[in-house]
């Protein structure tokens, strides 16, 4: 067995995409072992190795991770845009926590270990033409698409859990986004569901 390297010992993390589950972890934990490296950690989205980043055979990486239908990350770009989108879906999904609209952007940069002017800043020099501020409320109401979808939770009460203090501030947004309201997005969900 390889020793656990120590803190001075160099390691290297891979951002992964489409690991979204325990089973997930568990495959892509194999499939790097299977490779020869000292897997340390891998948690949803990223796997921590030993050694230095030039040390990695990342075209073997990136076929292992492909055939076993996962996507190597190896942009700064695609790996902050998939961490931010990462900590979005946790924070969002995290029972019990309700995170005021004007403090979300501020709890995820926290989870990422940066400020949010750090991560504002950061995410400008990607060239996105895609404020954070714009990311993070795309991706709020995304979430609220997928509850009017899949629920039966009022859209009260789907506003309050994304932070809105005012239905009418949540409704215009989710208009501006969808082009109706979050009522009709529902019953036009409802209507699809049941001509299928």
């Amino acid at each position: 067995m390889v020793p656990y390297p120590d803190a001075a010992s160099p390691t290297t993390v891979l951002y992964i995409k489409h690991m979204v589950c325990a089973r997930g972890i568990r495959v892509v934990r194999q499939e790097l072992e299977g490779l020869g490296l000292q897997v340390l950690d891998v948690r949803l989205g990223a796997a921590t190795v030993a050694g230095p980043a030039e040390a990695v055979d990342w075209p073997r990486v990136r076929a292992a991770l492909e055939a076993a239908r996962f996507a190597l990350l190896e942009t700064w770009h695609q790996t902050l845009v998939e961490r931010v989108s990462g900590a979005v879906n946790r924070r969002l999904r995290q029972p019990g926590e309700v995170l005021r609209h004007r403090a979300f952007g501020a709890a995820v940069a926290q989870e990422l270990g940066l400020s949010y002017p750090q991560l504002s800043a950061a995410f400008a020099r990607l060239g996105t033409g895609q404020t954070l501020a714009g990311f993070l409320l795309g991706e709020r109401l995304a979430y609220a698409q997928e509850l009017l979808a899949s629920s039966d939770l009022g859209v009260g009460l789907i506003a309050r859990r994304l932070g809105y203090s005012s239905l009418a501030h949540f409704s215009g947004q989710f208009r501006r986004l969808t082009r109706c309201s979050p009522s009709t997005y529902r019953r036009l969900q409802q209507a699809e569901v049941g001509l299928d």
